[in-house]
């Protein structure tokens, strides 16, 4: 005889949860393939033995290629912020025309990458794949265009005839370079490899200052005594505001760590 309870016997209640058990571990066994493919997404990327994992390869592609863009759109809208002056006409026109282009661009791209599927069936997965691989490469042709527009980095191509000033040290096994040029306020860094035809890996453009622009929000505003160091680049910043009077210096230094240029860090005024 069966003990009861308030809800049946102990047999129906044991029957009970063994069906409820089964219920979760069904719902638990395709989440947690979920979550271990999504972990292992770029892992499986790098050999693909099936064509399902060309379609997750592809549609990741894309996703990546999707926050690029975006990336690259929001850094070209700040450096229209801190290129010119709150307020002025020049910048909100500059960045009205950035945001129309933008969103002229993303629907040509959307209605042009479905005429590279024309050849395949509509709807299938093979139609997805070839207009994904599509959006994937245009919408890095454009975050590439973009970085290039009102550019904060420096050329990997130095013209000789406008440096005034050029140092390097070797930083392990990459070497750091700094470049001034005539006219310009601003200072160029590079990481080179020196065993890959000194081909730059990195580089910055340093044109600011507290997120005041050199050019529009100082009067006058430069880099002096640069000089390397085992930590990085050092140099004194001048600046002189535009209304209050008298020039401000600053000892700063460029941090130059695992082959990577850091942001510009600088004490307080030097005084005069």
């Amino acid at each position: 005889m069966h003990r009861k309870f308030r809800n049946g016997s102990l047999s129906e209640l044991h029957i009970k949860d063994e069906k409820l058990n089964r219920i979760v571990r069904f719902i638990a066994l395709p989440i947690g393939m979920l979550c271990a493919s999504i972990a292992q997404a770029k892992d499986d990327c790098k050999v693909i033995d099936a064509s399902s994992q060309v379609e997750q390869c592809v549609k990741a592609d894309r996703e990546d290629a999707d926050a690029k863009l975006n990336a690259s759109y929001k850094k070209l809208m700040a450096r229209f912020e801190s290129r010119w002056k709150r307020g002025s006409e020049q910048r909100k026109a500059y960045m009205a025309t950035a945001k129309d282009s933008q969103r002229a661009w993303i629907k040509l791209r959307d209605t042009t990458c479905p005429l590279e599927a024309t050849h395949v069936e509509q709807g299938s997965p093979t139609h997805t794949l070839v207009i994904d691989k599509c959006i994937a490469r245009l919408s890095l042709e454009r975050a590439a265009y973009l970085d290039a527009i009102v550019s904060d980095g420096t050329s990997e191509v130095v013209d000789m005839a406008e440096v005034s000033a050029s140092a390097s040290q070797r930083f392990g096994d990459v070497v750091a370079r700094y470049v001034t040029t005539y006219g310009s306020p601003c200072l160029n860094v590079q990481i080179l490899a020196p065993d890959g035809h000194w081909r730059v890996l990195s580089s910055r453009r340093f044109c600011s200052f507290a997120g005041k622009a050199f050019w529009t929000d100082y009067a006058d505003a430069g880099f002096e005594d640069h000089a390397f160091a085992e930590d990085g680049l050092h140099v004194t910043l001048s600046l002189t505001e535009l209304r209050a009077p008298g020039e401000k210096r600053l000892a700063c230094v460029i941090p130059i760590q695992d082959e990577q240029i850091k942001e510009l860090k600088c004490g307080a005024p030097e005084s005069t």
